[in-house]
């Protein structure tokens, strides 16, 4: 957080119904995306917002604590009023209230309280009320025998059976404070509880089984045979997430006001019971009946923070297999231009975040695979969907063919990384030299954030990374970097290295990065990317070919710089929060802009203003026109616009942008040639390439192509359609 910031506590309650759960994910809308969204617009550019937990899908809250930081110019009565006139109709803010700038909403929490509804009565199925509630009318539910299974809940409890199946062993043991059963307006029960922390679907568990013991279905006593972890005993399947509620967020300073015993006031939605807590350890797992106890310090010192963020990511983090078919390479000249292929394999890593399914990893894992195979630590192996790759930031994302209930890498964000803390690298280095599918965990510290690679041509140009010297190796691509907290705040990439293993020197996007190249894949089958129409250079060198500043070189006509007042030959300054010392700055600034975002660009040399605002639009080649020429290949016209944003040599051409892997072989083409000729016919626009290619085709006769590619001008042999 800058000096000029300030941070808020939002009270956030939400309809759960159509939304994918609170966290971030790349297959829908989520609870904090939207936040963020509307945080940023009010803000000029992205805003983390911290949760204090994570609900699933379908799981409501009315009492959602989270925490946002804006800039001090916001009061809080402000910030709650403009959120809401931006969140969609299912999220509402309660309330803003400044607080410290260390406090943080999971972390401090000191309990949580859930509430789960049960709907008795027949009007339990009615549409305004079975979206909010488990509607099990004519179910002989028995509220006395729900009370009385609830009953051994309270205290301190291992409800290691009551978790989803696959939780990492992170510790098991909760304190309950409050656990009962209690009327709802005459539609049916709840189910209230109060405990310092919760496992996942530990509620829903609860009341599944608590919901069996009430219709007859199983003994009270399964419940304490649950709480012993009787070997082999297993719960009732987990009630459904529509009749869950988040109520309540606790924290220290809030205690001193909370009534206690059963009889609380209840509020429209919930009535949450709640108790004075004493923050309990979290224990270590059981030791053997053949080994030893050790004694209580020396399990404890040995359960570092590291320890605890390696288990609770690595049953998340999967090993990524591929096949690949390649073309042999021409050595000699007179050799046919394409030649066979022949098929390579690959290893990488990845990670789960999503129980569906959906594996984050890097673009040239993936890329050119025929197949994909993704293995997770506990041996299970699953074939792997690429849904999209972005070369540029070299993100991918997979979807795991017959997924369900995976355990997922809770994923943090990489904004206010400190230099020197912890990180933990989790990864598969050097694939199949090991025999067993457990990842390899190395530690290390933050080393720099923001930094910019330039290891020659475009692929190796990686912009505001993460620098760890936690050790990275081949194999480790696509592996989560995770903090001390174990969450998951970088997808490890890439290394600096004479010897080829780590020097390190390692590097990692930035999580929040990932996620917004993810999403956008999800939700438009690629990266939208932003654009502004502006062009830089360096300004300022010295002997020693460093820069000391960024210039504006050039301003597209139409562009959203241009209708911003911006002119070449004036000096940027700053622009979004980013102070521009090389122009990497100004890239990296764009790479993390999303379409629709306004930025504040600091300017010295114009006549007016000092300072600008300016909104990124859509790159111009993916609203230009598109001309199909053929099944499965798309182009458009090389323009003044276009030519900045690609970079091209050429002012003219056809600039291809959509072609299928069949036609692809056929050509020889890829995303982002521009064809020049024809059969020796030059070519100005994309109607032109129509016109020739369907001439080849419709004679069936062979034909050249003449196109460019990262600046260089490539002839094809004779081609022939197929």
């Amino acid at each position: 957080m800058s000096d000029g910031e300030r941070r808020f506590k939002l009270v956030v309650h939400y309809d759960g119904s159509a939304l994918h759960g609170w966290q971030v994910q790349p297959r829908g809308p989520t609870v904090q995306g939207e936040l963020e969204r509307a945080a940023g617009r009010l803000a000029g550019g992205r805003r983390p917002v911290l949760g204090a937990g994570r609900t699933d899908a379908g799981v409501h809250a009315c009492g959602q604590a989270a925490a946002v930081d804006m800039p001090s110019s916001w009061t809080a009565a402000a910030l709650a009023k403009s959120l809401n006139a931006l969140l969609p109709g299912d999220i509402w803010i309660e309330s803003a209230q400044a607080v410290p700038r260390e406090f943080h909403p999971r972390y401090d929490a000191v309990s949580r309280t859930y509430a789960y509804r049960v709907g008795t009565a027949p009007r339990a199925a009615s549409p305004f009320q079975r979206r909010w509630c488990w509607p099990l009318a004519g179910s002989s539910f028995d509220p006395d025998r729900a009370a009385r299974a609830a009953e051994v809940l309270p205290g301190l409890h291992d409800f290691r059976a009551f978790a989803k199946a696959g939780q990492p062993g992170r510790g098991c043991r909760c304190r309950v404070e409050h656990a009962a059963w209690r009327k709802w307006n005459g539609i049916g029960v709840v189910f209230d509880i109060t405990a310092n922390r919760f496992l996942h679907r530990m509620v829903r568990y609860l009341v599944g089984t608590m919901a069996d013991i009430a219709r007859g279905r199983r003994p009270a006593s399964d419940m304490t045979r649950l709480l012993d972890a009787e070997p082999g005993f297993v719960t009732s399947r987990p009630a459904p997430p529509s009749g869950l509620f988040l109520a309540r967020v606790n924290y220290a300073e809030d205690m001193r006001h909370v009534p206690r015993g059963r009889n609380a006031a209840a509020t429209p939605w919930i009535a949450a019971t709640f108790a004075a807590l004493a923050l309990t350890p979290i224990l270590a797992p059981a030791q053997s009946a053949s080994a030893p106890a050790a004694p209580a310090s020396i399990a404890e010192s040995r359960t570092t923070a590291i320890v605890r963020a390696a288990r609770r990511v690595a049953p998340a983090v999967a090993t990524v297999s591929t096949l690949r078919r390649e073309r042999v390479r021409r050595i000699r000249f007179f050799e046919n231009y394409f030649l066979p292929f022949r098929e390579t394999r690959g290893l990488g890593s990845g990670f789960v975040v999503d129980a569906d399914g959906t594996v984050l990893t890097n673009h040239h894992v993936v890329q050119n695979a025929t197949e994909i195979l993704v293995t997770l630590p506990d041996g299970r192996d699953f074939a792997a969907r690429l849904v999209g790759s972005d070369p540029r930031t070299d993100v991918a994302v997979l979807a795991l063919e017959g997924a369900r209930d995976l355990p997922t890498a809770p994923l943090g964000t990489a904004a206010g990384l400190l230099i020197g803390e912890w990180t933990v690298a989790i990864g598969n280095p050097f694939g199949g030299v090991f025999s067993n599918p457990e990842p390899s965990v190395t530690a290390g510290v933050v080393s720099a954030v923001g930094r910019h690679i330039v290891s020659g041509g475009d692929e190796g140009v990686y912009l505001g990374m993460i620098q760890t010297d936690a050790s990275i190796n081949p194999g480790n691509s696509g592996g989560p970097l995770v903090n001390a907290l174990g969450e998951v705040v970088g997808v490890n990439t890439s290394i600096l290295s004479r010897s080829g293993g780590s020097d390190g020197l390692g590097f990692a996007i930035p999580i929040d990065r990932a996620l917004r190249v993810a999403e956008d894949i999800a939700r438009h089958g690629a990266v939208r990317r932003a654009w502004t129409g502006l062009e830089v250079d360096a300004v300022d060198a010295d002997g020693f070919g460093r820069s000391r500043g960024v210039g504006i070189a050039r301003v597209i006509p139409g562009s959203p710089a241009a209708a911003a007042g911006v002119r070449p030959g004036s000096r940027l300054l700053q622009a979004a929060d980013r102070r521009m010392t090389t122009p990497l700055d100004f890239a990296a600034g764009m790479l993390d802009m999303r379409v629709g975002d306004r930025a504040l660009l600091v300017l010295e040399g114009l006549e007016g203003p000092d300072s600008v605002w300016i909104q990124a639009a859509d790159v111009p080649s993916s609203t230009a026109d598109r001309i199909e020429i053929v099944r499965d290949l798309q182009v458009v016209t090389v323009n003044p616009a276009i030519r900045a944003e690609r970079r091209l040599a050429s002012s003219y051409g056809a600039l291809v942008v959509d072609i299928s892997q069949a036609l692809s072989g056929v050509t020889g083409l890829s995303p982002g040639d521009v064809i020049l000729a024809v059969n020796n016919h030059r070519l100005r626009t994309a109607e032109d390439a129509a016109r020739e290619l369907r001439r080849t085709q419709q004679r069936g006769r062979p034909f050249v192509l003449v196109f460019e590619r990262d600046g260089r001008t490539i002839r094809t042999g004779p081609l022939e359609w197929t």
